[in-house]
């Protein structure tokens, strides 16, 4: 369906309008009725809390074809993963049988998914996702993973279509 130029002047012209009719209008409340104001009161600040013995349930994929890495790309992770990623982890957690336990024949999209949604802790997602990529790379090379001609890739083709084979 093609939508002329016409039909869109006349949608930004009513979406423009309706929103400075909403700015100028101090009658319009926010949804529910809720209005914030300077002398609102804050309730007591919650702490993030971290649960260690969380799990995530992941299916075994052994069927896939391992992931690989190139070379530059598991040296920049490296780089990332010292500054950023060793402040808060053990060396043990990622590297060695607790990683290969636990991530063995799994996915490496969802390693990658859990990994850029919750890391760092203080900040998830925001690192750049090339960062997070180059860091999943480094983690396949401290695990001893094949390394191979194809790099990792945030495409989700690739995510989903290999798995992690490492060996402590």
């Amino acid at each position: 369906m093609r939508v002329s130029r016409l039909t869109v002047f006349a949608w930004s012209t009513l979406l423009v309008g309706c929103a400075s009719a909403a700015a100028t209008n101090s009658a319009v409340l926010a949804p529910l009725g809720a209005r914030l104001t300077p002398t609102a009161k804050t309730g007591p600040t919650v702490p993030l809390r971290f649960d260690p013995t969380a799990h995530v349930v992941i299916a075994l994929t052994p069927n896939l074809p391992a992931a690989s890495f190139a070379s530059s790309q598991a040296t920049r992770g490296e780089t990332v993963y010292e500054s950023t990623c060793a402040t808060c982890h053990q060396p043990d957690q990622f590297i060695g049988p607790r990683f290969a336990e636990a991530w063995n024949d799994r996915r490496i999209g969802d390693f990658y998914s859990l990994v850029r949604s919750t890391m760092p802790v203080d900040n998830p997602g925001g690192l750049k996702e090339q960062e997070y990529i180059d860091v999943v790379a480094y983690l396949l090379k401290a695990n001893h993973s094949p390394q191979g001609s194809d790099s990792v890739s945030s495409d989700t083709t690739f995510l989903r279509g290999r798995k992690i084979s490492v060996h402590p």
